[in-house]
Protein backbone atom coordinates (compact mmCIF):
# COMPACT_ATOMS: atom_id res chain seq x y z
CA UNK A 1 0.00 0.00 0.00
CA UNK A 2 3.00 2.29 0.89
CA UNK A 3 4.55 2.16 -2.94
CA UNK A 4 0.69 2.76 -4.50
CA UNK A 5 0.36 5.64 -1.38
CA UNK A 6 3.69 7.06 -2.91
CA UNK A 7 2.86 6.63 -6.38
CA UNK A 8 -0.78 8.13 -6.19
CA UNK A 9 1.22 10.89 -4.48
CA UNK A 10 2.97 11.90 -7.35
CA UNK A 11 -0.10 11.21 -9.61
CA UNK A 12 -2.23 13.36 -7.73
CA UNK A 13 0.33 16.47 -7.58
CA UNK A 14 0.50 16.55 -11.69
CA UNK A 15 -3.38 15.90 -12.10
CA UNK A 16 -3.78 18.97 -10.11
CA UNK A 17 -1.68 21.40 -11.79
CA UNK A 18 -3.13 20.01 -15.24
CA UNK A 19 -6.68 20.63 -13.86
CA UNK A 20 -5.97 24.23 -12.65
CA UNK A 21 -4.09 25.47 -15.80
CA UNK A 22 -6.96 23.86 -18.08
CA UNK A 23 -9.36 25.65 -15.65
CA UNK A 24 -7.73 28.73 -16.06
CA UNK A 25 -7.61 28.62 -19.38
CA UNK A 26 -10.90 27.13 -20.11
CA UNK A 27 -12.43 29.88 -17.91
CA UNK A 28 -11.66 31.99 -20.48
CA UNK A 29 -11.79 30.04 -24.06
CA UNK A 30 -14.65 30.82 -26.69
CA UNK A 31 -16.55 27.60 -27.50
CA UNK A 32 -18.41 24.99 -25.35
CA UNK A 33 -21.69 25.20 -23.57
CA UNK A 34 -22.35 25.97 -19.98
CA UNK A 35 -22.03 21.61 -18.81
CA UNK A 36 -18.26 21.78 -20.37
CA UNK A 37 -17.72 24.92 -18.84
CA UNK A 38 -18.76 23.95 -15.26
CA UNK A 39 -17.10 20.75 -15.56
CA UNK A 40 -13.96 22.24 -16.79
CA UNK A 41 -13.98 25.16 -13.98
CA UNK A 42 -15.74 23.43 -11.49
CA UNK A 43 -15.90 19.63 -11.38
CA UNK A 44 -12.36 19.00 -12.35
CA UNK A 45 -10.42 21.47 -9.54
CA UNK A 46 -12.80 19.73 -6.77
CA UNK A 47 -11.67 16.36 -8.13
CA UNK A 48 -8.44 17.42 -8.12
CA UNK A 49 -8.52 18.51 -4.52
CA UNK A 50 -10.13 15.63 -3.42
CA UNK A 51 -7.55 13.42 -5.13
CA UNK A 52 -4.80 15.52 -3.28
CA UNK A 53 -6.78 15.54 0.10
CA UNK A 54 -6.91 11.82 -0.34
CA UNK A 55 -3.32 11.89 -1.12
CA UNK A 56 -2.01 13.78 1.34
CA UNK A 57 -4.22 13.46 4.48
CA UNK A 58 -3.57 10.11 6.44
CA UNK A 59 -6.40 10.47 8.88
CA UNK A 60 -10.03 10.85 7.44
CA UNK A 61 -13.06 9.47 8.43
CA UNK A 62 -14.88 7.40 7.11
CA UNK A 63 -18.20 9.51 5.48
CA UNK A 64 -15.57 11.58 4.48
CA UNK A 65 -13.90 9.62 2.27
CA UNK A 66 -17.49 8.08 1.37
CA UNK A 67 -18.61 11.63 -0.28
CA UNK A 68 -14.90 12.23 -1.64
CA UNK A 69 -15.87 9.07 -3.51
CA UNK A 70 -18.69 9.43 -4.91
CA UNK A 71 -17.21 12.56 -6.06
CA UNK A 72 -14.30 11.09 -7.64
CA UNK A 73 -17.33 8.81 -9.35
CA UNK A 74 -19.11 11.67 -10.96
CA UNK A 75 -16.04 13.01 -12.23
CA UNK A 76 -15.16 10.02 -13.59
CA UNK A 77 -18.46 9.29 -15.19
CA UNK A 78 -18.93 12.77 -16.89
CA UNK A 79 -15.66 12.66 -18.45
CA UNK A 80 -16.04 9.43 -19.80
CA UNK A 81 -19.92 10.79 -20.76
CA UNK A 82 -17.96 13.70 -22.53
CA UNK A 83 -15.39 11.68 -24.23
CA UNK A 84 -18.48 9.50 -25.70
CA UNK A 85 -19.90 12.32 -26.86
CA UNK A 86 -17.34 13.82 -28.55
CA UNK A 87 -16.07 10.50 -30.13
CA UNK A 88 -19.32 10.27 -31.93
CA UNK A 89 -19.56 13.65 -33.24
CA UNK A 90 -22.04 14.84 -30.98
CA UNK A 91 -20.05 17.70 -29.07
CA UNK A 92 -16.68 19.14 -30.68
CA UNK A 93 -13.09 18.56 -28.74
CA UNK A 94 -10.63 15.81 -28.59
CA UNK A 95 -12.35 12.45 -26.78
CA UNK A 96 -8.88 12.26 -25.98
CA UNK A 97 -8.45 14.79 -23.27
CA UNK A 98 -11.42 14.10 -21.95
CA UNK A 99 -10.27 10.56 -20.85
CA UNK A 100 -6.94 11.46 -19.71
CA UNK A 101 -9.23 13.56 -16.87
CA UNK A 102 -10.51 10.37 -15.92
CA UNK A 103 -7.25 8.25 -15.36
CA UNK A 104 -6.17 10.04 -12.13
CA UNK A 105 -9.80 10.27 -10.57
CA UNK A 106 -10.22 6.86 -11.35
CA UNK A 107 -7.20 5.80 -9.47
CA UNK A 108 -8.35 8.12 -6.72
CA UNK A 109 -12.06 6.09 -6.72
CA UNK A 110 -10.45 2.77 -6.36
CA UNK A 111 -7.75 4.71 -3.36
CA UNK A 112 -10.90 5.80 -1.47
CA UNK A 113 -12.36 2.58 -2.06
CA UNK A 114 -9.53 0.81 -0.68
CA UNK A 115 -9.00 3.23 1.94
CA UNK A 116 -12.74 2.49 3.17
CA UNK A 117 -11.98 -1.24 3.12
CA UNK A 118 -9.02 -0.72 5.00
CA UNK A 119 -10.83 1.54 7.96
CA UNK A 120 -14.43 -1.06 7.89
CA UNK A 121 -11.41 -3.56 8.95
CA UNK A 122 -9.33 -1.85 11.60
CA UNK A 123 -13.17 -0.87 12.94
CA UNK A 124 -14.03 -4.74 13.87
Amino acid sequence: MAVFRMSFSVLAVIHAVFAGFTAMVGAFANGGDVWQRLLLVVLHPLGAAVVLLLAFRSRLSSTTIAAMAVLLAVNVTADLVLARMMASGRVLGDWGLAVAFAVVPAIGLVYALTRLRFQARSAR
